[in-house]
Parts: structure tokens; C-alpha cells; sequence
């Protein structure tokens, strides 16, 4: 599903881009720049977390979560409730490019650039560089904002540290005095969103790992007897 339904997208980029309509070039130039740069700064089980929390369909789309944007249309036209369908390619994009507007240009733009990305760069090194630059709230963004909440060693970081940077990419922190309770208890049920959702995958490996193995293996394991 993804392959054929990003493909008249990808194709539509790649003519954009040749036409450098919307100035594509430079700006693809510029996410691949930041990518290079910027993904080794980032541990990579840092990136797990991220797509357990933002993008768990990451591994079958190309830059657009076409299942995502259906839900979320379905979600606006029958219910109150406002649901994102924005992939780690496009946020990265968009924090890259700075673009907030809210405009069916700039989504088209964004999808665009995320699928072209997405063709030059693998998916690890752009979720790590996203990380390496992204708004964690007030004073704190990027490399140095992570720092500044878990230190500068970013490889002791324990799982609660890594989770609750996660949730701060949707609940970013306002400035002192403004709504932090609301904030807190925002941020409570993000960190226990993402631990939820972060077991239900282990959950599904390990069922994966065990429904793939031999049924007399597992009951009947062998036992090395030559040393």
C-alpha cells in the first residue's frame, strides 16, 4: 500500500523539484545538510522511543502515513477530537524549513519534500537528526536542550529520561508560570501513553519470535554437550 500510494507523490516531487517549484532544491538540500550533520549527535535507541511515540507506522510508509491522514480526516469530520497524522519526516522537515502556517500549501509542500527526503536519506539518520534539533519547550531545544534535562551523556540515559523527552515533543514546556500545572498533567499522560504503547510492541516481538520458532525448540531446546 504504501509503495503504489506515495508513488504519483514521489513522481509529482521529482518534477517539482527538476522545475524547482516552491524553491524544493534548496530546501532538500538543506534537510540532507542537517541530516549528515546533525544524526550522530543522537544515540540510536533514542529513535525507538520517537517512533513508538510519533510514528509507529514508520516502518511501512515513505515519508507520508497515508493510513495516518485518513484516520485523522475520518476523526475531524465526526468527532471534537484533533488528531495529527504528521510523519517523523515531516516534522522534521517542518522544524527544518520553519514553516508553521497552517494551509493546505505548506502540508503539500511538507508531504513533498518528506517522501523526497525520505529517498535520499534512511529513516534512522532522520529520526535521529529530528531529535538533534527539535523543541522541547521554553529554552530548551535541540542537542542543548536535551542536554540540559538528562546531561551530556546521552548514552546513560535511562528508559523513563528517553520517554519523557519523547512527550515533550507534543507537550512541549511553556515558560515558568504559564500553565504548568496543566502542562504536568498533560505530560503525565503522555509518558504513560508512550511506556503503554513502548510494552505493547515488546508484547508483539516477542509473540512474533515465538510464533516463528520451531514449536519442539522452544519445548525441547538443545543442549550443546561437545564442550
Amino acid at each position: 500500500m504504501a509503495i503504489h500510494t506515495t508513488i504519483p507523490l514521489n513522481l509529482i516531487g521529482k518534477l517539482l523539484l527538476t522545475l524547482n517549484s516552491f524553491e524544493l532544491k534548496s530546501k532538500l538540500e538543506k534537510c540532507i545538510q542537517i541530516v549528515d550533520e546533525k544524526h550522530p549527535e543522537i544515540p540510536e535507541i533514542y529513535t525507538y522511543y520517537l517512533v513508538v511515540a510519533e510514528d509507529h507506522r514508520s516502518n511501512i510508509h515513505y515519508g507520508i502515513d497515508q493510513i495516518g491522514i485518513i484516520r485523522a480526516i475520518f476523526k475531524k469530520f465526526t468527532s471534537t477530537e484533533i488528531q495529527g497524522a504528521s510523519t517523523i519526516e515531516q516534522q522534521f522537515v517542518r522544524v527544518v524549513t520553519g514553516d508553521y502556517s497552517y494551509s493546505f500549501q505548506r502540508k503539500f509542500k511538507e508531504q513533498l519534500l518528506a517522501i523526497l527526503l525520505a529517498t535520499k536519506r534512511n529513516k534512522v539518520y532522520i529520526a535521529k537528526a529530528y531529535l538533534a534539533i527539535a523543541y522541547y519547550g521554553h529554552n530548551c531545544e535541540g542537542i542543548e536542550g536535551i542536554s540540559k534535562l538528562i546531561g551530556r551523556d546521552l548514552q546513560f540515559a535511562s528508559e523513563n529520561q528517553i520517554i519523557s523527552i519523547m512527550a515533550r515533543l507534543k507537550y512541549p514546556k511553556p515558560s515558568e508560570n504559564n500553565n504548568i500545572d496543566i502542562w504536568s498533567k498533560k505530560i503525565t499522560r503522555r509518558i504513560s501513553y508512550i511506556k503503554n504503547r513502548s510494552q505493547k510492541e515488546t508484547n508483539k516481538t516477542r509473540q512474533y519470535i515465538i510464533s516463528t520458532s520451531p514449536l519442539e525448540t522452544l519445548e525441547n531446546p538443545k543442549i550443546d554437550t561437545t564442550s
